[in-house]
């Protein structure tokens, strides 16, 4: 831990990272392990460039920020064993008379310098560089000394040149290193699922990237059994059953990172089975609530609510919006060794130190109602659900909250306010959804625009119309801030809202267009749009009256509410997405209510419970 300490403080010296940033991580470190440069990479603090460049330049050392595997000798290479190479992160890239050329990234790591030296019996020439390219470079020079066939699509020609080594197996059939080279690519490409799906004459493999899916590579349709039988092997599942589907599950460790692999086998009409399987990056650091793309304003509403003694705090969106990594970064904010925290989820993704997650298991009983009853004996603080699924599970959370605990879950529904609609569907008596919900968020994801390619130009008068930036909606939109009083507008924030521009104002957007370093895509990684509403006494005299989703809205915007599509038009003000990602994610709010004049809603009576943050 005191070299971990010593490589931290020489990035801090480098402004890599703050002193209190790195105190965090070595203090994580400390409880899951692993390496500091793992450990920044995944919280998004630097690049495995950037980490590797603040070595190289503290040393005097020379900097490689890529590695060209064609011009690595193999034969003297793989003279260093390729367990050695991946766990060190380190490529001998050349020899001469005197001396070896190394790259590593980690060049404090002098042991195993001292075993090169011991290995060549020369001096070893050390420069830095990113450990995925080393890791990347490793793969793809010690592929070259592999031998065996690759699969080979039906005219003769490689149907795929991915990386093999990834669990250092000795073990060379073709459909083996094609299936762990499937993984390998997927890693590489932040993909979060693999698809493998029979079509007449060939497998066709596609990979979720961002949210889109992307033909990877093909092979000859008559490899498709023995692709199907390996990955059936790996996650424990019936090779024999072909006609009904089946769940499992794979643990791998791919390129030094841990993964758990959701697998899913479906029949098909084509008498081959389709696999759909998800991966999830164990090493993952939990995003913070700052990381996760909330408006400063929201960020201090929504960091009030978790830390509310009491009250339920509802996410809501479809599948894939973002709900459960958006709940896991309000419970890790709120973590603290005096706070009992239980959660029950379907499944467990991530496990999180000094939590305890139950993973609900329906067919023996153990759903998401019987395991939060079980938590009320608990002594919980706080109580997360997976979901609500049912009027059971709901009559449980609202007692709950009713008995002082934070119970924080998520629900269907296509915005914020249809949640409290959604709930008296389910048989619940309004008046006690107004005294246990505290605030809804309703949130959607949109691809990052890459920040080395995006192309700026002058925004129409169409997509201002479309995002809601017309004149009259900016100086209504100033009206209600001054009048109003409302909480959405806290006094801890200083900050201008960007949304209030001048009426008339020439607006630059932005749009994508594709470099290498988004693999051409023009988008990388993604981020939240949200939507807060907060039970106060404006919006709950409406919930007692049960009254509609959308006259619950319209007064949750009287007083100051952004909408879906006003968060996603301050993301793409801010240059960080483009109009079409906010346009498609955000469809329910095409036709954007006109702002409600000053006194649509008022509060029938004061209430204290439910009153916002």
């Amino acid at each position: 831990m005191m070299e971990q300490r010593f490589l931290g403080d020489i990035l801090v010296s480098r402004g890599v990272l703050t002193a209190e940033r790195l105190d965090g991580l070595l203090a994580l470190q400390r409880d899951k392990g692993g390496e500091l440069i793992d450990l920044i990479v995944n919280a998004s603090i630097a690049d495995e460039g950037t980490v590797a460049k603040a070595y190289a330049d503290d040393l005097g050392l020379p900097y490689v920020p890529t590695i060209d595997p064609a011009m690595v000798p193999t034969a003297v290479a793989v003279r260093v064993p390729i367990a050695f190479a991946k766990t060190h992160r380190l490529l001998v890239m050349a020899e001469d008379e005197t001396s070896v050329k190394v790259v590593c990234a980690d060049p404090f790591d002098t042991f195993s310098l001292d075993d090169i030296r011991v290995i060549f019996g020369k001096t070893v020439d050390v420069s830095v560089g990113p450990a995925e390219q080393i890791v990347d470079a490793i793969n793809r020079v010690y592929e070259r000394d592999a031998k065996g066939s690759e699969l080979e699509s039906e005219d003769g020609e490689v149907a795929e040149e991915g990386a093999s080594d990834i669990l250092d197996s000795d073990d060379e059939a073709p459909v083996i290193r094609w299936v762990n080279s499937l993984f390998l690519q997927a890693m590489k490409e932040r993909a979060s699922d693999i698809h493998i799906e029979p079509e007449e004459r060939e497998v066709i493999v596609r990979y979720r990237i961002d949210g889109e899916l992307y033909v990877s590579r093909r092979a000859p349709r008559a490899f498709m059994n023995s692709i199907v039988s390996r990955i059936k092997i790996e996650s424990s599942l019936n090779i024999a059953e072909k006609r009904l589907p089946q769940d499992g599950r794979i643990t791998k460790k791919i390129a030094g990172k841990g993964f758990d692999i959701r697998v899913s086998t479906i029949p098909t009409s084509r008498g081959y089975e389709r696999i759909v399987m998800r991966l999830l990056n164990k090493s993952t650091v939990l995003l913070d609530l700052t990381d996760l793309g909330f408006s400063p304003r929201d960020y201090v509403l929504m960091d009030g609510l978790i830390r509310r003694p009491d009250g339920i705090v509802l996410v809501t969106g479809p599948t894939g919006s973002g709900k459960t990594t958006t709940l896991y970064g309000c419970i890790n904010r709120i973590n603290k060794p005096n706070v009992n925290i239980l959660t029950a989820e379907d499944p467990v993704e991530y496990e999180i130190p000094g939590i305890h997650q139950v993973h609900v298991q329906s067919k023996i009983g153990l759903t998401f109602a019987s395991a939060l009853r079980a938590f009320l004996r608990q002594d919980p603080d706080v109580v997360m659900v997976g979901e609500i699924r049912d009027k059971e599970t709901v009559d449980i959370a609202i007692n709950a909250s009713l008995t002082g605990h934070l119970v924080l879950s998520t629900i269907h529904t296509n915005d914020a306010a249809g949640a409290f609609t959604r709930i008296v569907d389910m048989g619940v008596e309004p008046f006690l959804i107004r005294s246990s919900v505290v605030g809804v968020l309703a949130q959607r994801l949109v691809r990052v625009l890459c920040p080395h390619c995006k192309e700026a130009y002058p925004a129409s008068g169409f997509e201002i119309e479309e995002l809601g930036l017309s004149p009259e909606r900016i100086r209504a939109r100033k009206k209600r801030k001054l009048v109003s009083g409302s909480r959405y507008y806290p006094r801890t924030v200083t900050e201008p809202d960007i949304l209030e521009i001048e009426p008339g104002a020439r607006l630059t957007f932005y749009k994508p267009k594709g470099c290498e370093k988004c693999s051409n895509n023009g988008f990388s990684g993604r981020l939240g749009i949200y939507e807060l509403l907060l039970v106060d006494d404006f919006v709950g005299p409406l919930i007692l009256q049960n009254a509609d989703a959308q006259s619950i809205k319209k007064a949750a915007l009287e007083q100051g509410m952004d909408s879906l599509r006003d968060d996603g038009a301050r993301k793409v003000l801010l240059g960080l997405t483009s109009v079409d990602e906010v346009l498609a994610a955000t469809q329910e709010d095409m036709e954007l209510e006109p702002i409600p004049s000053m006194s649509t809603a008022q509060p029938s009576s004061p209430s204290s419970r439910g009153a916002g943050v």
